[in-house]
């Protein structure tokens, strides 16, 4: 027979065992905000996405900040949030209708039409632009739309419509159910109240199959790295073959940011200086590479490269760290660097350290290891470090640190590429970028 409770004595940890169940049966029997499993219809998950948007004010603040500015957070700001608004002849029903009103007395200051998608489905630029009409009549010029696919930043947008005079925004799946975890995770709600609905709101993301993140580089993926891995450096590239690179890269540089910031304590950002397109467009012509850069917690100078190189089938990590103390030679430099990386992660000979000096000048482009090098440092025989040159100067301008992973068939792959991708930023960000200070 099971044991009973002693209130006020009994602890909660003891519950799972008085009721004879382990603790993951019981954390599935909870009461629900929202339904568990999956929801197919698209209304549904809309509606309760939009519901929790009104109720959360940091979560909607958060949101829309990337896409408005601060407008919303002004005083005596509040949101209205409605769900399938007609217009008269009923042809056009966008998901949802926002509208910013601020003062004691209400005056509309924004408004933005909402249009979503889940699944498989596309948006579609001719219903976009159906809207657009819709949103014309009423004198909104924004719509923000919500589906699967990932874009650069929420100011960016899947479709291109020809008039000008309206802004186009967009949210992934992916990108509200990380910015609702960051959230929680940074304790950033006020409210215990409140947490608990964006909590629940992530686990209804989570649970639901129709919400995904980027999984598939796309079945074009593989004959279109394998004509790019065949190409000479100079040969230009055809534009269906760069184009269908380009929308798969851009999506998963993108998701591996979110997915970064998901798995750790920090903030990913992707970081762009222009068009995005037209950077990834230059470098594939012209070296048939692509770099991606991330910021670490909106630090300009915490950053990294990801660069992957489809003539050498490999995925490369790297950061520059300036090390400036006083009249530090380049031997105290490098002997500081090290103490930061100094590590038990075990991945040491995997690491790698080059020092460059004035003019760009250094040994050699490879370095040396970061277990070769920490040797050195306890040698009490050792002078100079292997990848130091008194010849070159008295001080490292800065040091480059990087991994190099050569994937070869698994660069091919529509997933295992991602999967590589992934893991190894991952362990970049864990191995080297934690470290540096």
């Amino acid at each position: 027979m099971a044991k009973k409770i002693k209130f006020g004595t009994t602890k909660f940890e003891e519950l799972p065992a008085l009721l004879q169940i382990n603790l993951d049966e019981l954390e599935n029997k909870k009461a629900r905000l929202f339904p568990k499993g999956n929801s197919e219809h698209e209304t549904s998950i809309v509606s309760i996405f939009l519901a929790s948007l009104s109720a959360v004010k940091e979560y909607r603040e958060e949101l829309f900040k990337s896409v408005l500015g601060s407008k919303i957070t002004t005083r005596n700001a509040k949101i209205h949030i409605y769900v399938e608004i007609q217009d008269g002849n009923k042809e056009n029903r966008p998901d949802g209708l926002v509208i910013i009103t601020s003062g004691k007395n209400p005056i509309i200051e924004w408004a933005g039409i909402i249009e979503a998608k889940v699944g498989n489905s596309n948006l579609e630029k001719e219903q976009i632009d159906s809207y657009a009409d819709f949103a014309d009549e009423l004198g909104i010029k924004d719509i923000i739309t919500i589906s699967n696919q990932l874009v650069t930043t929420p100011r960016d947008s899947p479709i291109k419509l020809k008039r000008t005079s309206f802004k186009l925004y967009h949210w992934s799946w992916t990108y509200l159910k990380v910015i609702a975890q960051r959230l929680i995770k940074t304790n950033s709600i006020e409210d215990i109240d409140h947490e608990y609905i964006l909590s629940e709101l992530r686990k209804f993301f989570d649970n639901n199959t129709k919400l995904k993140n980027f999984i598939s580089m796309g079945e074009k993926w593989k004959n279109n790295a394998n004509d790019l891995h065949s190409h000479e450096e100079k040969q230009k590239i055809k534009l269906d073959i760069l184009n269908n690179v380009i929308i798969s890269y851009m999506q998963e540089e993108k998701d591996n940011s979110l997915q970064l910031t998901d798995k750790t304590q920090h903030y990913i950002e992707l970081i762009t200086k222009t068009n995005r397109t037209e950077e990834i467009t230059k470098t594939l012509q012209d070296k048939k590479i692509i770099c991606t850069k991330y910021m670490i917690d909106n630090n300009k100078n915490n950053t990294f490269n990801v660069e992957v190189d489809f003539k050498g089938l490999s995925i490369k990590c790297s950061t520059i760290v300036e090390i400036k103390k006083g009249k530090a030679q380049a031997q105290a430099q490098t002997t500081l660097l090290l103490k930061m990386l100094e590590n038990e992660s075990g991945y040491l000979d995997g690491i790698y350290i080059n020092a460059i000096y004035i003019r760009n000048k250094c040994l050699s482009d490879k370095g040396e290891s970061l277990s070769k090098l920490l040797y050195e440092r306890n040698d009490i025989t050792n002078t100079q470090y292997s990848i130091l040159d008194k010849n070159l100067g008295d001080t490292v301008k800065y040091f480059e640190i990087y991994t190099k992973d050569i994937i070869g068939k698994r660069f091919h792959g529509n997933k295992t590429f991602i999967d590589d991708f992934e893991n190894y930023s991952e362990r970049f960000l864990n191995q080297v970028m934690e470290y540096i200070v």
